[in-house]
């Protein structure tokens, strides 16, 4: 019997939903990355005027399985995550993230992605992958970029976790709000962009990617340190095995 979907997309007028559901706290497995990815590449979603991202449940994403981060599964992952972020950073249309609960991790650097972003005061955020001896390919030729490199080199060598209000003033997320407010202030956003001219944000859209420069090299070169450097050493493995088995890591030095 096939897997139920764990991606919800709607369609309404000229808006487009996306919503993933993987109790407790929506962590992107494989499948579920491929599915966010046709979502994402659906002919209703790229003909979208805005398109809302949220998680389902107690939160918006703890990440990418730790499990896939392992041999043999990481090549695959790594292309799937990046699969994912190409075509949530293609959209013609504008991109909203609306977040709540965890957001961490691989979950953190989907939120990057998408051009404005809204949260609940509540929400959490970190990159703790260097906690676990990797780092986030993604978030390395990103945040540079986004944060400034100060900012930047905080947030990835650190690994420390931080609030909403922290997050607003970073310039990760636009705006703060309360839990109850938070469907109602992105539905609000949605619906005056909903209200402009599509050429005209789409036009916009494509302009302020020009002005942001071309990232994708940076992060081509991330992805090959990721997997030939990093995953080549003794302790390639040493800090998800750790995680998954509970215990602090051995490093045996590379």
């Amino acid at each position: 019997m096939a897997e139920a979907s764990r991606i919800r997309v709607s369609h309404d007028d000229r808006q487009t939903a996306i919503e993933w559901d993987r109790p407790p706290s929506n962590v992107f497995d494989l499948p579920l990355l491929q599915e966010l990815t046709r979502a994402l590449r659906e002919p209703k979603t790229r003909e979208a005027t805005v398109v809302v991202l949220r998680g389902a449940g107690k939160g918006w994403s703890t990440g990418l399985s730790v499990e896939d981060h392992l041999k043999p599964h990481v090549e695959k992952m790594l292309a799937a995550f990046h699969d994912s972020i190409e075509a949530l950073w293609d959209l013609p249309g504008i991109t909203i993230a609306q977040v709540h609960g965890h957001c961490l991790g691989g979950g953190l650097e989907l939120v990057i992605a998408c051009d404005l972003a809204v949260s609940s005061e509540g929400a959490k955020f970190g990159q703790p992958e260097i906690r676990l001896g990797v780092f986030p390919p993604f978030g390395v030729a990103f945040y540079h970029q986004l944060l400034g490199p100060k900012r930047a080199a905080e947030l990835l060598y650190t690994g420390a976790s931080f609030d909403a209000k922290r997050a607003e003033e970073i310039g990760i997320v636009n705006r703060v709000v309360t839990e109850r407010e938070l469907p109602a202030a992105v539905a609000l956003i949605a619906a005056s962009l909903g209200g402009y001219r599509p050429t005209a944000l789409r036009l916009l859209k494509r302009a302020l990617r020009h002005a942001e420069g071309e990232p994708w090299s940076s992060l081509a070169f991330a992805e090959r340190t990721y997997l030939h450097d990093l995953m080549a050493g003794p302790d390639a493995e040493e800090g998800l095995r750790a995680f998954l088995d509970k215990r602090a890591p051995r490093w045996k030095g590379d």
